[in-house]
């Protein structure tokens, strides 16, 4: 399940995944993505991951065509719990800065992003 808030323009992005993501949750945030890029560029965006599960096959392709516009991305917040793994978030998404969060961190990301 995927859900989206902040998508007018001044407002922050905020992407919340739980559970498994499927074709249309990530085709879902590649429109998201798109349309928050035409408002303004470079962007920063929250994602909030929750009792993930995984991917389905077919949005793991559907993710392949989110990557083009990755580099639109100036900083990443990631709010997670203990089923999102932990990444080396220098690597996640190459030219973003990247900042990990608990879950009861959420305002804090928040704040990061803001600066």
């Amino acid at each position: 399940m995927l859900k989206l808030d902040g998508e007018k323009q001044g407002e922050l992005l905020e992407v919340t995944t739980e559970g498994t993501a499927t074709e249309d949750d990530l085709h879902l945030f590649k429109e998201a993505l798109k349309a928050k890029k035409l408002q303004e560029e470079p962007l920063n965006i929250l994602f909030i991951f929750k009792n993930i599960e995984g991917n389905t096959p077919k949005a793991l392709w559907e993710a392949f065509k989110v990557v083009v516009h990755l580099k639109s991305i100036k900083k990443s917040a990631i709010v997670a719990d203990d089923t999102f793994m932990s990444l080396d978030q220098n690597k996640v998404i190459p030219g973003v800065e990247i900042e990990r969060f608990s879950l009861e961190e959420v305002d804090e990301a928040r704040k990061w992003l803001r600066k």
